[in-house]
């Protein structure tokens, strides 16, 4: 921005003098001012090299890659205000923009970008590496992209490398996020399951289930889970391969700790995995049949006509984070358990616990004196 100061003194000969000083300050660049006899000229003047700032701030975008901004904000302090970002999320970008300039990176090339993204289909972390799951990604993953690409814009704009951020002119919007599986299970509910996968021939059905509801991990990430990585001591088993690619701890309580020594006693020398295929223990079990089995015996295969009521096995995941929440955790504490990278992931569940907030305000607040 550019200001003019008026400024009066006493001259040699003793007469009252007018000036005028014309100061331009812009963030990345050194501070320019210079004085004018007349407040016409320190118009010109300002008018001239405001100008000149500019044409350099654009040159200086237009001499920068994003592929080199990109690389630069990889290895930077995370910046206050940068809530999320994703390596897999900016290897995408660089993909789609590492040769453009960043005077180049508008919101035209953004928008087409994500036309591309939403054709890229879905994935799922397997033991042989991610596979697509034969889904396009869903709105909110997509959303996770461009709040990567944000945070990006946001570095450049905060070190002078470009004049405006190309998402926040409204021609970038997110995506509309539907609202999910909306399926929690009850007590009774948790018991039939439980007690239907006794009844498979698969002797690990039942801790797998219970995993499953005792640390509100993913399908992929306990099947995939590693004796290596298992530390009964400590109570913990650590996930190295996460669906955000970061690594994270998961809760053993007491049941499933004791049931996993006894499993690890038997475990056949030639598998890795916990949750193994007997009959090719190199590799993961395949559960969706066995899965199929337990909720057809336990009255629950297709027991409501809405899909998204259905119980699927992330129902297991949905329903521990609400039981973490009914119990008193904090979304913090429970995104600390559950691998969710921002709380606004999580605050969906806030509501499904609102009716015991209620109870709770009653019993304790609700009486007077």
């Amino acid at each position: 921005m550019g200001s003019i100061v008026e400024e009066k003194r006493v001259g040699k000969d003793g007469k009252a003098v007018t000036t005028y000083r014309a100061h331009i300050r812009r963030k990345g660049f050194k501070s320019q001012s210079k004085t004018f006899r007349t407040k016409t000229d320190a118009k010109e003047w300002l008018r001239n090299n405001e100008a000149s700032v500019l044409l350099d701030k654009k040159a200086k975008g237009a001499g920068t890659t994003f592929k080199k901004l990109a690389d630069l904000f990889a290895v930077a302090p995370p910046m206050k205000g940068t809530r999320y970002w994703d390596s897999c999320h900016l290897d995408f970008w660089i993909e789609q923009f590492g040769a453009l300039h960043l005077d180049e990176v508008n919101h035209a090339e953004i928008n087409a970008a994500v036309a591309v993204l939403q054709t890229r289909p879905a994935m799922r972390i397997t033991a042989r590496g991610p596979k697509p799951t034969g889904k396009p990604l869903a709105p909110s993953t997509v959303n996770r992209y461009l709040a990567t690409l944000s945070a990006v814009m946001n570095f450049a704009l905060k070190r002078g490398m470009i004049d405006a951020h190309p998402m926040k002119t409204g021609k970038v919007g997110k995506l509309t996020e539907g609202n999910g599986r909306r399926r929690i299970l009850t007590e009774a509910e948790v018991t039939r399951l439980l007690d239907a996968s006794e009844a498979c021939r698969w002797s690990m059905m039942p801790l797998f289930l219970r995993m499953l509801l005792t640390t509100a991990a993913r399908k992929s990430e306990v099947l995939n889970l590693k004796w290596q990585d298992v530390h009964l001591t400590e109570s913990v088993a650590i996930l190295n391969e996460t669906k955000n690619g970061r690594a994270r701890a998961l809760p053993l309580v007491s049941d499933v700790r004791a049931t996993l020594e006894q499993a690890s006693k038997v475990r056949p020398i030639n598998s890795d995995y916990v949750f193994f295929d007997p009959r090719h223990p190199e590799r993961p079990k395949n559960v969706d049949t066995i899965w199929r089995f337990v909720r057809k015996r336990a009255g629950l295969l297709k027991d409501r006509d809405d899909p998204l009521d259905q119980v699927v096995l992330h129902t297991t995941r949905h329903s521990a984070i609400t039981k973490m929440l009914k119990g008193g955790a904090n979304l913090t504490q429970a995104a600390v358990v559950s691998g969710h990278q921002t709380l606004a992931m999580l605050k969906r569940y806030e509501h499904l616990a609102a009716q015991d907030a209620v109870e709770l305000a009653e019993r304790l607040l609700g009486k007077k004196g």
